[in-house]
């Protein structure tokens, strides 16, 4: 899948009798902006998609955090490495489309 693929990719990770729950690659990256943003208790427009998140001194527990509150925000398990797979909120974004897309096949 190419990067404008997945951009433009969406999938359904909800029930399609329970409602349907569409994330994309940029409305992930906004729920991941804002969730960011109040593990370092500041505004979201501070934080910047493309920068590690180790940059903005996110230590492993906080990554964890971020993690499990993924996991039950999207109702998938994640393989503990994808947020070091990933590393920004950019990558991140679109590693979860890709998962999201495998897991709705």
């Amino acid at each position: 899948m190419s990067g404008t693929d997945i951009a433009t990719a969406t999938t359904d990770v909800a029930d399609a009798g329970l409602g349907i729950d569409t994330h994309t690659v940029d409305s992930l990256r906004t729920w991941l902006v804002d969730c960011v943003a109040a593990h370092l208790e500041r505004p979201a427009d501070t934080v910047d998609p493309a920068v590690k998140l180790s940059d903005y001194g996110l230590d492993s527990l906080y990554v964890l955090a971020v993690a499990a509150e993924l996991e039950d925000y999207l109702d998938i398990s994640l393989d503990p490495t994808v947020m070091w797979d990933n590393p920004t909120i950019d990558a991140l974004s679109e590693a979860l489309i890709e998962e999201l897309a495998v897991q709705d096949a």
